[in-house]
């Protein structure tokens, strides 16, 4: 089997997979809180160890005491010196 087989096999292996399941409740979270806060989530600024369901659950404290207070709640904090 040449090369372009191998990497058409391997593409072809994503398509034929199931598709990823999707959180509409994140969803409509984070439009809850872009709405109010009128900026999205800053996802390139959280660790990759933060995971969705924190996020969604931070972002529903930050719209039910109408605070944008995301990063305190995931305990994150952003410095000059670091990258994160």
């Amino acid at each position: 089997m040449d090369t372009d087989s191998k990497v058409m096999d391997f593409m072809q292996s994503f398509l034929d997979g199931p598709e990823p399941e999707i959180d509409k409740e994140y969803i409509e979270v984070e439009k809850k809180y872009m709405d109010l806060f009128k900026h999205s989530v800053p996802r390139e600024m959280l660790p990759d160890s933060v995971s969705s369901d924190e996020i969604k659950n931070a972002m529903k404290k930050c719209i039910e005491n109408q605070k944008d207070n995301l990063m305190e709640i995931l305990n994150v904090e952003i410095s000059d010196k670091f990258v994160y």
